[in-house]
């Protein structure tokens, strides 16, 4: 990832938010985030801080380093975050939304860091965003969209066994004859490539920042889905 820094959030700045999220140190992350701000950094160059603290968590808690209570921990330390009145202040303003997400964590996984982080990014890019949560069939996804007609579903799924619900996701639409009028991103699997040919989906991405990009693409190359 790069480090994108500007004349107020130098590198060493960064590397400290990075190394206190990934020791899951919530006041010295804090401490440094309001730092960073009153210093004039942005609210992209803080989430990409604090995603790639998450992302060192994350690789952590695979190699049995960390547990569940760990980071259930840095899920609350990134909303914490996120409610900074200093942050929120930055984003105030952003005028009408670009386009629609339809945002969840995919049946039987109750993963939410991945899924609050894209939350997160989407919304800095002025899409609309509609959580819908976590562990969320796919009949629950068909009904939904049916309702709100999103432009975009992006789901969120770190179990491998995720990808056949996901698939239950896309075939639920086909059947409901409207997968047409919408585009799926999938973000978080181990299979990668190997996910899209299998469940049918638009695009995997393999960090948040993908992901919206590609959202962003879909809706000014394309227009609106539906």
């Amino acid at each position: 990832m790069n480090i994108s820094t500007n004349h107020a959030m130098n590198t060493t700045t960064f590397e400290s938010i990075v190394e206190a999220m990934k020791k899951i140190e919530e006041k010295k992350v804090l401490k440094l985030v309001n730092y960073a701000i009153r210093e004039g950094a942005s609210q992209a160059q803080i989430v990409e801080a604090i995603q790639l603290g998450l992302d060192h968590i994350g690789h952590y808690f695979e190699e049995g380093r960390y547990g569940v209570t760990d980071l259930m921990m840095a899920g609350i330390i990134f909303e914490e975050v996120l409610k900074l009145p200093s942050l929120k202040l930055i984003n105030e303003g952003s005028g009408e939304p670009i386009g629609r997400i339809l945002l969840c964590t995919i049946e039987r996984d109750l993963h939410d860091i991945g899924k609050s982080i894209f939350k997160s990014a989407a919304l800095m890019s002025n899409f609309e965003v509609i959580d819908l949560g976590i562990n969320i069939t796919a009949q629950e996804i068909l009904a939904e969209t049916i309702k709100l007609k999103p432009d975009v579903i992006a789901i969120s799924s770190i179990l491998a066994e995720g990808v056949r619900y996901i698939k239950a996701v896309n075939d639920a639409l086909v059947a409901a004859g409207i997968r047409d009028q919408v585009k799926i991103i999938v973000g978080g699997l181990s299979t990668h490539r190997q996910a899209i040919e299998y469940t049918g989906v638009d695009a995997f991405a393999h960090d948040v920042y993908e992901g919206v990009k590609q959202c962003k693409t879909w809706i000014t190359e394309g227009g609106e889905a539906h």
